[in-house]
């Protein structure tokens, strides 16, 4: 059992320098030829910025910006109320002493195509971060540049192979903010030109967006999400395959996850106001029901032979199998024979000495 849904796709503000088409050309296209992508990107350059609510969109992205002080001081409020945020740094961050929104400053910018070995690759990466799952092929990809920020208070996802941070995430109040350390535009690296950057565009977007994790089939005994950091406060209501309600007024109001007890149809309105069908099934695993044999059960126990079961009334005790061995009716066999050539061999003499 499983469920469809047809929902309208998530509004994606991309925010960039005017002068950059490159960076909302690559990262709307890899969005948009995502096998999930339930996104549509808007792209404003740095300048309208001031005109736009962040709180409406999914997630933003700053590609290589210099945001004016009101700017950052919106967007970090953003942050803090639960949004998310992806910055890349590109050429234009090397030229100030920090990141903005993010927090760190900056220790030093590598331009690794400068040097005699012209580009750096990754070394080094977190298989358990949502961005990198799908996206583990990043070892060809050329990294000519790069920032190198304070990495104190912040989750390293990746490195290159000297060691710079290149993808980093910081918690900032109820919300997250990723930056990639360098950037999007096929200049700094040609990460967008590799296979391997519509699966990681794809996965942030779903990760930012709070939709990791999230699909129309779980197994017996699974958790679900209720609420995320920005839902807090909010109610919400679970309605199991019998048509109950599994959860009181006050679990329905502070608890984060529920668990899918029963194979069926749960209904599920999230804290965000989202209304959810999943389907719930036993686990392919308990499909057989084959009754487990005395030695695999002893084996579970910890014993080295099987435990006697005492025989239950109206049903005998299964009678033990014991080998017989056959040496003794071989013996009698052969004994038999002996005496019947015996008693033929002494008649046939017999005879011929009674013949003249």
């Amino acid at each position: 059992m499983f469920s469809v849904e047809r929902a309208d796709p998530q509004h994606v503000l991309f925010v960039h320098e005017s002068n950059d088409p490159r960076s909302p050309l690559y990262f709307s296209s890899a969005l948009a030829s995502a096998a999930e992508a339930a996104f549509t990107v808007e792209s404003v350059s740095v300048d309208r910025v001031a005109a736009v609510q962040p709180a409406q969109y999914a997630f933003v992205v700053l590609s290589d910006v210099s945001l004016p002080a009101a700017d950052e001081a919106s967007l970090v409020k953003y942050v803090r109320g639960g949004g998310s945020i992806l910055i890349a740094a590109g050429t234009s961050a090397a030229l100030h002493p920090r990141i903005p929104i993010f927090g760190s400053n900056i220790v030093s910018s590598h331009y690794y195509s400068r040097d005699a070995e012209r580009f750096l690759a990754v070394g080094e990466t977190d298989p358990s971060h949502p961005s990198i799952v799908k996206a583990d092929r990043w070892s060809s990809v050329r990294f000519y540049f790069a920032v190198q920020p304070d990495a104190a208070d912040a989750r390293v996802v990746a490195r290159l192979t000297d060691g710079t941070p290149l993808l980093m995430e910081k918690k900032l109040g109820e919300g997250r903010v990723l930056l990639f350390t360098s950037g999007l535009d096929n200049l700094t690296n040609d990460f967008p030109l590799h296979p391997a950057f519509v699966p990681f565009v794809e996965q942030t977007a779903r990760y930012l967006a709070g939709m990791a994790g999230r699909s129309g089939a779980r197994v017996v005994d699974s958790f679900y999400d209720l609420r995320s950091d920005r839902d807090h406060a909010a109610g919400v209501e679970v309605v199991d395959p019998d048509g109950r309600r599994p959860l009181s007024l006050n679990e329905a109001a502070t608890t984060s996850t529920v668990q899918l007890t029963r194979a069926g149809f749960y209904e599920l309105r999230l804290a965000s106001g989202r209304h959810e069908i999943v389907g719930v099934n036993a686990d392919r695993r308990e499909s057989d029901l084959d009754v487990f044999s005395e030695d695999t059960m002893a084996l579970w126990r910890g014993n080295r032979a099987p435990a006697a079961e005492p025989a239950s009334a109206g049903r005998a005790a299964p009678d033990p199998k014991r080998p017989y061995g056959l040496w003794w009716y071989v013996m009698l066999l052969l004994f038999a024979a002996a005496l019947a050539e015996s008693w033929l061999g002494d008649r046939y003499l017999g005879r011929l000495r009674e013949e003249p």
